[in-house]
Parts: C-alpha cells; structure tokens; sequence
C-alpha cells in the first residue's frame, strides 16, 4: 500500500515540475515591451543630431526643444554643419529617405519666453538652408551645410536658427529632437 502511495506521488511530483518548467520556459518566449521590435514601436525615428554640446540649462528648460550654442569664426560664410538621423531601429535606412527642412520662429519666440532667453532670429538673408536633404539607403545619417554669413553680427548680440524637420518620406518625425535652436556667436 505504501509502494502505491509512492508511486502516486512521484508521478504527481513528476508532473508538477513538467508543468512547472512548460510553464516557466514560455516567459523566455515573450514578446518586446520596448525598442525596434516591440509591437507598438514606432518604427524608424528621423532626428537631428547634436551638433555640439547641449546648453547648460537645456535639461531643466520647460520649453521641449534641445538647445546648442555654437561660436563660428567671422567670415563671408562660416559653415554650420548639422546632422539628420535615421534612428531607433538599430538598422540603417532601407532605402533614400527625404527629409524636409524648415526654420519655425514661433519656436525661438517661445524658446526665448520659457528660457528666458533674448536670441534673435538669424536673418534669411544671412544663410543658405536647403529645403530638404536625402539620407541615403544603407546609411544612418546624412550631414548638412548651412552657410552662415558673420560678417553682419552684431557685437554683443546672440543669434540663433531653429531648424524644424517638416516631413520625411519614411518613418516618424522625432518629438524631442524633430526641432532644434541651435545659437550661433561670432568670434
């Protein structure tokens, strides 16, 4: 009688760890809660990089733009080089992405209230922005040069332009880092 008793127990027992493990392995199979892969990812992100160090205070602003300062050298066209990414997918683009470029005043405007800021928009007459640039496929990124004229700075005075990406061709248009101020001094 105990043999049967026995023998009853270790097929529950037996049971119950293979359940236990069936049970257990399938947490190894679950699906991403974040990143690329997840199922509500967004997909591929278009952003721009940093062109340099973020301003000291950008990280306790309440206004949702990054800010860089940059002193370029006084000059007929001192270039300003700025990078757009294709991001968050850990690939790169799969095929040409255009990327459409802008200048939002009402963003600089707003900037210079939440900041407390006093930079003033950088003239259109002052610079050259292309209207859009292509990340090309098989790449991460794409550089851009905004020739800036220098010459017509005035002393004591900070400037800045801030770039709005306003369309791309494939993925999703970055909220943090869809637009930028970046300040522009002359030396």
């Amino acid at each position: 009688m105990n043999n049967i008793k026995e023998n009853k127990m270790k097929r529950i027992l037996s049971i119950a760890m293979l359940l236990s493990v069936l049970l257990l392995s399938s947490c190894l199979k679950s699906d991403d809660l974040i990143g690329p892969d997840a199922k509500n990812s967004v997909g591929a992100i278009i952003e721009f990089d940093n062109p340099d160090y973020i301003a000291s205070g950008s990280l306790t602003a309440s206004v949702k733009l990054a800010r860089y300062q940059l002193t370029l050298p006084k000059g007929a066209a001192s270039p300003l080089k700025i990078r757009v990414n294709y991001s968050g997918t850990g690939k790169s683009a799969p095929s040409d992405v255009t990327v459409g470029l802008g200048v939002d005043a009402a963003a600089l405007t707003l900037h210079n209230t939440q900041a407390s800021k006093n930079y003033n928009l950088i003239p259109a007459t002052w610079y050259t922005l292309p209207s859009t640039v292509v990340i090309p496929a098989g790449q991460a990124g794409v550089d851009f040069i905004i020739p800036i004229n220098t010459n017509n700075y005035v002393t004591g005075q900070t400037y800045a332009l801030p770039l709005k990406i306003t369309s791309a061709s494939q993925g999703t248009i970055s909220g943090n880092f869809g637009a930028i101020i970046v300040a522009v001094a002359a030396q």
